[in-house]
């Protein structure tokens, strides 16, 4: 009698503990990616890989969230890290991450969102990543400016072309503060002449790609007396 007890209580105790999430529980590890609009963007963790693409609806229509999930399950109490495949490591010996094409991603900041544990302590694994589209600066090369007023524009962002301070030269390239977003179109035009000269644009305008532009060329002249 006193056996079948104690037998009675340790599987008691043990069908306890796997309903707590211990002892042979497997857990999927997994997540969501926002606003994956290009694929593929690819998640490591524990030497495994999951190449994610952007989900569409039946009419094509991209998804503002795609879930993912890795292929093999980690058993309790094994640790996990998610991130992005790293290719390389730059100058100063940050890494560097895979990213899909035309998109910067990286962890949601969100508070509660987490991309390394234990498996186990959360019921969930649901480690989100956050993508935007890339953007770039555009800019380009300055010939015969010599007098002040110039100033350029692209969409609404202003870019007065100021003497350097140090040397009082007039610049021979310039760059806009604002980036703009990939796919989007950009347009220079000279808002202001500079005093007795008459600036033109050249390839001022076109569709952002995936690096900076830098062929944009401001050619300036000397009015005539």
């Amino acid at each position: 009698m006193k056996k079948s007890i104690l037998a009675l209580c340790a599987l008691t105790l043990a069908a306890g503990l796997s309903a707590c999430g211990a002892g042979s529980s497997d857990y999927t590890i997994g997540g969501t990616v926002v606003n994956l609009q290009f694929g593929p963007l690819v998640l490591v963790t524990n030497g495994m890989e999951v190449a994610i693409q952007p989900q569409t609806d039946a009419n094509g229509k991209i998804a503002s969230s795609t879930s993912y999930s890795f292929p093999n399950q980690l058993k309790y109490g094994e640790t996990y890290n998610i991130t992005m495949k790293p290719i390389g490591t730059d100058a100063g010996g940050a890494t560097i991450y895979q990213q899909p094409p035309h998109q910067i991603c990286g962890p949601s900041t969100a508070a509660g969102n987490v991309t390394a544990d234990t498996a186990g302590r959360l019921s969930v694994i649901n480690a989100v990543f956050i993508c935007t589209l890339a953007s770039h600066t555009i800019g380009g090369t300055i010939t015969g400016l010599a007098a002040d007023g110039l100033t350029l524009n692209n969409g609404g962002s202003k870019l007065p072309v100021v003497k350097d301070a140090t040397t009082g030269a007039y610049p021979t390239s310039f760059t806009f503060p604002t980036a703009v977003t990939y796919k989007q179109t950009y347009g220079v035009t000279v808002l202001d002449q500079p005093t007795g000269q008459t600036c033109r644009v050249a390839n001022g305008a076109g569709e952002m790609g995936d690096e900076n532009i830098t062929s944009i060329s401001i050619t300036c002249t000397t009015n005539p007396t």
